[in-house]
């Protein structure tokens, strides 16, 4: 009889939006379709993402999530990865931290969700920058796009017409004073969009610029990236399983379908599915 492994925990911080393929309405379904559990811990419940769809309902209680890993370790709980992103405050970034110190052993992943498009988001003040750059210091991986490489870097954000293979490898290093390991998604390279890896895989790979854009396309990435990774992936093939799902999904999406609602992944959740 074969033993079947128990799936890894992965407690997930992130923020909930009830409409819009994002965040933990797509790491959920997208991890526990590769085997895995999910724990979530919401940051903050928005009716939808902000991008674009007005200004959305949102509920924040900062002391749910202190009590809800209080009630965890109670339970001797333990959890393989922590998984964080979007932070609604600064001060969300000591649940990490707390996270961190009663689990100093899980696998520790951050999505600095703070910037896009060479900007720092409007919903979030400018000192989420330092307290998102102390989480990514402590962390085994980070998953920033180019806006927050910079951010986290702390250095302007070059013109697009400025990059190159080495210009990505370069920016790619540069975080490894911050974290062994990152990728950096978004980096404009003619046609290409560009993957670049830091610590013990470095590589820069490049992959067809699909021209739509949507949100929640970065989540998506994140989550199989980390779904692979906790299966015992390399961190260069699991980049491109992850952005090959990611584009095969913008490709099965209907292009005159409103952009704003996030890519159309649930018919492509089978090919995601592990089996032991």
């Amino acid at each position: 009889m074969q033993h079947l492994q128990p799936p890894k925990k992965i407690l997930c911080i992130h923020d909930l939006s009830g409409l819009g393929r994002c965040s933990l309405s797509v790491i959920l379904p997208v991890l526990s379709a590769m085997g895995h559990q999910v724990i979530c811990l919401p940051t903050a419940v928005l009716s939808t993402h902000t991008g674009g769809l007005g200004q959305p309902a949102r509920m924040e209680n900062d002391t749910y999530g202190a009590a809800a890993l209080d009630h965890y370790a109670q339970l001797d709980v333990t959890f393989d990865c922590i998984f964080s992103g979007y932070l609604a405050t600064p001060a969300q970034a000591q649940l990490v931290q707390k996270a961190y110190t009663l689990w100093p052993d899980a696998y520790k992943i951050v999505d600095p969700a703070m910037g896009d498009h060479g900007k720092l988001y409007r919903s979030l003040s400018a000192d989420i920058v330092s307290a998102m750059a102390q989480l990514a210091r402590q962390a085994d991986l980070i998953l920033p796009n180019l806006t927050e490489a910079h951010l986290l870097l702390g250095v302007d954000q070059p013109e697009p017409t400025e990059w190159t293979r080495e210009s990505a490898q370069n920016l790619a290093d540069l975080l490894i004073s911050i974290c062994p390991s990152a990728i950096v998604t978004g980096i404009p390279m003619g046609k290409y969009l560009g993957y670049a890896g830091t610590g013990a895989e470095r590589f820069v790979q490049k992959k067809l610029l699909l021209p739509r854009s949507y949100p929640g396309t970065g989540d998506l990435f994140a989550a199989v990236v980390t779904g692979l990774l906790l299966h015992g992936n390399a961190l260069s093939a699991a980049a491109d399983a992850a952005a090959a799902f990611v584009s095969e999904c913008i490709q099965n999406t209907d292009p005159q379908a409103d952009p704003r609602f996030g890519v159309w992944f649930e018919p492509q959740l089978n090919k995601l599915i592990f089996h032991a």
